[in-house]
């Protein structure tokens, strides 16, 4: 019997922990990436408040967001935290989504991932700008000269953050916050939307203070403190 025990252990041990954990190289990937996200956490978000739910999450932001603006989403998908913030909103929510996928790969996901085969339903304040963003966004600017007062920042890619920050960066008054959805904690999360933040207030001469960051997921928010370029154009 005792023998039998011991070969049965060795089945699961080499069935399941050397084939789905010891050489899965997205676990070591993943820990890694984890790591480094508890470091920058405890350098940077110390006194922030954090969550452990995602609704709740959006629900503080969108409660954070009070200054006259624009709300704007960008990264839409199956529309769940859209619908959140518009059933919360009191004004005009606008999500850009090409619908179509990521464009570039991403995470280990092809060019395309993400697609949706009809669009979402969404609240009656929600308006959605079909296209990819460097299509829709021009237009949009032209017909809305508002600052933003809440911009969600969901596309994932570097690429089309920085596309995003280019546009409405300047546009990002004092108060206003941002809330990002894959800022951090995932394999090479420095190099895609907390990248093109960090290069923009970098340039910009932004300064933010971060407000509330997620302990289970890759979400991140921030306050704008000062803007010079919003200053500028606002005065």
């Amino acid at each position: 019997m005792p023998l039998f025990k011991r070969t049965l252990s060795e089945f699961l041990f080499r069935r399941f922990v050397l084939k789905l954990y010891g050489s899965n190289l997205l676990v070591d990937m993943q820990i890694d990436a984890k790591k480094e996200t508890l470091q920058y956490i405890k350098d940077n978000m110390a006194d922030a408040p954090y969550f452990d739910n995602h609704a709740q999450l959006v629900k503080y932001i969108v409660n954070e967001a009070t200054l006259p603006g624009l709300y704007l989403e960008f990264g839409v998908g199956r529309g769940k935290s859209i619908r959140w913030i518009g059933a919360q909103a009191d004004r005009t929510v606008y999500g850009f989504d090409s619908f179509e996928g990521i464009p570039e790969y991403w995470g280990g996901n092809l060019a395309g991932a993400f697609a949706q085969s009809k669009l979402p339903k969404v609240p009656g304040n929600v308006k959605l700008q079909v296209g990819l963003f460097d299509q829709t966004i021009p237009n949009f600017m032209a017909e809305h000269g508002d600052p933003v007062s809440l911009l969600h920042v969901d596309c994932d890619l570097y690429s089309s953050t920085v596309t995003i920050l280019d546009a409405f960066g300047p546009r990002l008054q004092p108060g206003a916050i941002v809330l990002f959805d894959e800022y951090y904690s995932f394999p090479r999360w420095r190099e895609h939307e907390f990248r093109a933040f960090q290069e923009y207030v970098s340039g910009a001469g932004v300064e933010y203070e971060y407000i509330a960051y997620s302990v289970t997921g890759q979400q991140a928010a921030v306050r704008i403190l000062k803007n010079p370029a919003c200053s500028s154009i606002r005065g």
